[in-house]
């Protein structure tokens, strides 16, 4: 990059709205049900001990806002290492599925009716409203809106290199605990389809709202940056969007 390419850039960012797409992490906070749950402790505390140090003591790489990369449901393809952050990177489109109701599917088409907006090589992200829900709460825990067969497929067609989501997962529950299976499709084959095509997926994306400014659709310049964890399937991700205030 150039020197005034890079000028041109920062003066881009210092024009723009800078919106962090992150839960925060904290122990009890809620998580994917049969997965376990965040823990950390204190090594050192400054008052006592002049400095603290804490340590994350049990965390996997599926833990609050995260990325899922095609060898977490693929054997021998893509791991995290293998995208650079260029490829994390770039322009995309939030689209507004606040009508969904709890556990219901995101169809075809619901995403038709935006299909202009869904473009090759770009980022999608899907605002249900469930982040404003974030509790642990069995619907919270269970009944997210969820890509369907068919959305999937439209997806796949289309070919956005990431898309995003603000529910605990891209397909919806199957299991039996406390709530029976409110999915059609098992999460996983939604997973395999989209990565098998090279759509990344991004899971409990954080305050789409804020992009959409009360819009029902706005484009952003997003950067997805996941812990650089060699040989991970997923990871937890700081998701940032750079809106034009223009």
């Amino acid at each position: 990059m150039t020197e005034p390419d890079l000028l041109e850039a920062l003066g881009m960012i210092q024009s723009s709205q800078i919106i962090d797409l992150t839960h925060d992490l904290f122990v009890n906070m809620p998580s994917y049900p049969t997965l376990p749950s965040f823990k950390m402790d204190y090594l050192k505390l400054a008052a006592r001990d002049g400095s603290t140090v804490t340590v994350i003591t049990r965390m996997h790489m599926h833990t609050g806002t995260h990325v899922d990369f095609p060898c977490h449901v693929i054997p021998d393809s893509k791991c995290l290492e293998d995208y650079s952050l260029q490829d994390l990177s770039g322009q995309g489109v939030v689209i507004d599925l606040s009508h969904k109701k709890e556990g219901e599917e995101i169809t075809e088409s619901d995403l038709l009716k935006y299909g202009s907006h869904i473009r090759k090589g770009e980022m999608l992200f899907m605002f249900t409203g469930w982040s404003r829900r974030r509790a642990v709460t069995p619907t919270y825990l269970f009944k997210w809106p969820h890509l369907s067969r068919r959305a999937a497929r439209f997806l796949v067609s289309r070919r956005p290199k990431v898309v995003g989501i603000d529910g605990l997962s891209m397909g919806g529950w199957r299991g039996k605990m406390m709530v029976g299976p409110i999915a059609k499709t098992p999460s996983r084959t939604i997973h395999r389809m989209l990565l098998e095509a090279g759509i990344l997926i991004l899971e409990e994306v954080a305050n789409l709202d804020k992009v959409l400014m009360r819009e029902k659709v706005a484009r952003s310049f997003f950067i997805l940056a996941p812990l650089a964890v060699r040989g991970a399937e997923a990871s937890p991700c700081r998701v940032i969007s750079i809106r034009s205030s223009v």
